[in-house]
C-alpha cells in the first residue's frame, strides 16, 4: 500500500493514525564532535564525539531488552552507527532509508549559528513549513520524504514495535505532524542527542483511558505520545 502523504501546513489537527497498533521509537543520534557544535551542519556527514560514541554504545545496550521487528536508520554515519548497534543488540534486521537523513540547510551548511543571516533565521522560524530561502529544504520537504518511511515501518511492524534512528529536525517534523503541532510551534518539542520519543499508533477500537467507562469517552485512536526525550528505554 502506498503511504499517504497529506500536507497539513500550519494545521493543528492531529493525524488520524493508521490503526496498526504499532509502537514506534524515534531515536536521535548522540553528540557530535566538538568542532561541529554550534554549526548548522544539516545533512553533512559529521562525526560523533568520543562521548557520543560511548552514548551510542549505551543506547544500543538499552534496546537489547526490546524486540523490534526491524531498525530503520538514516544513512548518515552519526545515526547509522546507532542503528547498527540497536539492530545488533536487539537481534533485529537493519534497513537504511534516505528519507530519514537530516534536513539539508543549503547555504547555511557548515556555518556557525552566529554567521547565519538573522533575517533568514527569523523567516525560517516563522514559517518553517514553506521557507527555502537558503536554497535547502523546508519542513514540507523533510515531511514528504520522511513520513512515508514512518508509515511503511509502522505497517510492516503492525501489532509490534519498530525503531527509527534519525535526527532532530526529522523527528521534530514527524512528531509535529502525528500530534497536530503547528510547524511554527514545533521547535518547542525537545529531543536531545541520544534521546528517544515513543509514539503509539492506536487502533480505532482501542480501550478508553483507564478508570473511565467506554460510554463516557470516545474510543482512543490516532497517534499517542507515550514517552518523550527519554534516555533509557526499558522493556516494560
Amino acid at each position: 500500500m502506498t503511504p499517504s502523504v497529506a500536507s497539513n501546513a500550519e494545521s493543528s489537527a492531529p493525524h488520524a493514525g493508521l490503526s496498526t497498533a504499532t509502537d514506534v521509537w524515534l531515536v536521535r543520534h548522540a553528540e557530535v564532535h566538538a568542532e561541529w557544535r554550534g554549526r548548522a551542519y544539516g545533512d553533512l556527514d559529521v562525526p560523533l564525539s568520543e562521548d557520543g560514541r560511548a552514548e551510542t554504545e549505551r543506547l544500543a545496550r538499552d534496546f537489547a531488552g526490546r524486540h523490534p521487528t526491524e531498525v530503520v536508520s538514516s544513512p548518515l554515519s552519526r545515526a547509522l552507527e546507532l542503528g547498527r548497534g540497536i539492530a545488533g543488540a536487539s537481534d533485529a534486521p537493519l534497513r537504511v532509508e534516505e528519507g530519514l537523513r537530516e534536513i539539508h540547510r543549503g547555504s547555511w551548511q557548515g556555518r556557525t549559528v552566529d554567521e547565519l543571516p538573522a533575517d533568514e533565521v527569523a523567516l525560517f522560524h516563522a514559517s518553517p513549513w514553506a521557507w527555502r530561502g537558503h536554497g535547502g529544504e523546508s519542513d514540507e520537504d523533510v515531511f514528504a520524504r520522511a513520513w512515508p518511511v514512518l508509515e511503511d515501518a509502522a505497517r510492516r511492524a503492525a501489532g509490534s514495535e519498530v525503531v527509527l534512528v534519525s535526527h532532530y529536525n526529522v523527528i521534530r517534523v514527524l512528531v509535529a505532524h502525528a500530534l497536530g503541532i503547528p510547524p511554527s510551534s514545533s521547535f518547542s518539542f525537545r529531543v536531545d542527542p541520544g534521546r528517544a520519543v515513543h509514539l503509539f499508533d492506536a487502533p480505532a477500537d482501542a480501550a478508553a483511558p483507564e478508570g473511565r467507562p467506554q460510554t463516557e469517552s470516545p474510543p482512543v485512536s490516532g497517534w499517542i505520545l507515550r514517552r518523550s526525550n527519554v534516555a533509557a528505554p526499558t522493556a516494560g
